[in-house]
């Protein structure tokens, strides 16, 4: 068994082995994890072929880490605590403040090696039900989000009290995206394969909710015909009730964990996280 960084021709593996242990990943994001922070990028290799991952994003002061995974005849055999830890040696030299999304089953293992929950992140779709409501071509042109970059970056610091628009500006500017800003809040949504419109980052300046209400129906306006996903933290009581107004189920659930007393994120501001 070899663990390496991982490379370009990697890809369609790499989403294999996410479709097979039900991680939602798309190529776009991965090639651009890959290309911001390459060094951050590991790979298991059994003969060459790539059967684990773990990757990381780093931003100004902190790093989250993303898609931990091995292949399913691969598992419990030592190799996932082996590229976690190879990754997590790396972080530890630079950032204090270092956070993931994890399955609930995966808690003992990452508080093993330092980490503690924040808070439950419930996986909310959109299974096709929604109420009526009124939205016009006034609605959709107050939303149009040509101030988008700066309110993002204002109510993103806010939220994370970080920079982290370098990576968060690149992965929004899909083909597929779809962005709203108003004076408190932006939405980003793009679709991540034939079915899924993937919903995030979407933030909100606490308060605001009359905002967020209006987001969500220029998003349901014009995303409406495809499924959309969003992970949103169970502990914003307001966008939770959102969601459920409009009909979204919570299908899964994950838990926000950090590097023990690491954490500075506003979890009221978020309604749901970047991929």
């Amino acid at each position: 068994m070899f663990i390496g960084w991982l490379k370009f021709a990697d890809v369609s593996k790499f989403t294999a082995i996410a479709d097979e242990v039900g991680w939602m990943a798309d190529g776009y994001h991965i090639k651009l994890m890959m290309m911001q922070s390459p060094h951050l990028c590991y790979g298991a290799y059994e003969e060459g072929e790539l059967v684990g991952a773990v990757m990381a994003i780093e931003f100004e002061s902190m790093a989250m880490i993303k898609y931990f995974m091995v292949k399913s005849e691969y598992q419990r055999k030592g190799i996932g605590k082996r590229l976690f830890k190879t990754l997590l040696d790396v972080l530890r030299r630079d950032y204090q403040n270092i956070y993931l999304h994890a399955n609930p089953e995966s808690v003992p293992f990452f508080k093993s090696e330092g980490f503690e929950s924040n808070g439950d992140v419930g996986r909310f779709v959109n299974v096709g039900k929604v109420p009526p409501f009124n939205f016009t071509n006034a609605h959709a042109k107050e939303l149009d989000g040509d101030n988008f970059e700066s309110v993002a970056t204002a109510v993103d610091r806010e939220t994370f009290h970080d920079n982290r628009m370098d990576f968060l500006f690149d992965e929004m500017d899909r083909n597929s995206s779809l962005k709203f800003a108003l004076p408190n809040s932006f939405q980003h949504s793009s679709v991540v394969n034939a079915r899924n419109v993937y919903l995030g980052p979407w933030q909100v300046r606490e308060g605001h909710d009359d905002e967020a209400e209006k987001m969500m129906r220029g998003l349901l306006y014009f995303r409406g015909l495809k499924r959309v996903i969003a992970d949103v933290p169970m502990s914003n009581k307001s966008a939770v009730e959102l969601f459920k107004k409009y009909h979204f189920e919570n299908k899964m659930r994950f838990v926000h964990m950090s590097l023990s007393g690491s954490c500075n994120i506003d979890f009221n501001n978020i309604y749901a996280f970047s991929l």
